[in-house]
């Protein structure tokens, strides 16, 4: 369901960059491999390919942008790990919004602060307590629009489903021809992700992440770290 290969970044690259070119570069060179991740499903482990992530991470970027999320906006993303976790993170990137983890521990108050403070108009939750957080706290959260979860067992007035984000992404694929060419407008002093300290000594505090912030981490411990297939 990905898109083939755009070759648009066959070497990698030298310079702190930005995570959409690392993303896109791997995407280029790994498109044809059969296991980017596995995640236990059911007791079983299941095995997602790198054109079945590019292809998720699309459609769930294009679902955004179709909520109306913008450039510079941010999501929150309140869930424990878990694959879809990584593809929110994804596809947050691409539309060139910032997302906000939020540590799924943490008593509906705090989640309250923290998406106040960040301003998310968007929030993807995992499971039906992080929901329940959230369904608390939401008449607290003036900026926040719409609300996703995860899992598909789950169906709530004014909330939608993972798969149905992506139904929305992938029937809108034609709209944005140019999401690719889009995403990689992003610089590296553009803000990728906003994380929040403990608030052990006072309220949590955000910490402002930009792109070359990672992306020159990656870089530089690339080339340190022995990885074989």
């Amino acid at each position: 369901d990905g898109e083939p290969a755009t070759g648009r970044h066959q070497v990698p690259m030298t310079g702190p960059g930005t995570l959409n070119e690392i993303f896109f570069f791997a995407s280029d060179r790994f498109l044809g491999r059969p296991v980017a991740l596995r995640a236990k499903r059911n007791g079983k482990w299941v095995a997602s390919s790198y054109s079945d992530v590019f292809g998720w991470v699309h459609d769930a970027s294009l679902g955004l942008l179709e909520l109306g999320v913008a450039p510079g906006d941010r999501v929150g993303i309140l869930s424990e790990n878990r694959p879809e976790w990584a593809y929110t993170d994804y596809a947050c990137l691409a539309a060139r919004c910032a997302d906000v983890p939020v540590y799924p521990t943490l008593p509906a108050k705090q989640v309250e602060y923290i998406l106040r403070d960040s301003g998310a108009v968007v929030v993807c939750v995992s499971t039906a307590i992080q929901l329940r957080k959230i369904q608390e706290i939401r008449a607290a959260l003036p900026a926040l629009r719409q609300v996703i979860v995860f899992d598909e067992d789950i169906k709530e007035p004014g909330v939608i489903r993972w798969s149905e984000l992506l139904a929305r992404g992938r029937a809108a694929r034609p709209k944005y021809a140019q999401w690719q060419t889009e995403a990689l407008l992003v610089k590296p002093g553009d803000l990728a992700t906003i994380i929040y300290t403990s608030g052990t000594t006072g309220e949590p505090k955000g910490v402002m992440l930009t792109h070359g912030n990672i992306a020159s981490n990656v870089c530089t411990c690339a080339p340190l770290l022995e990885i074989s297939d």
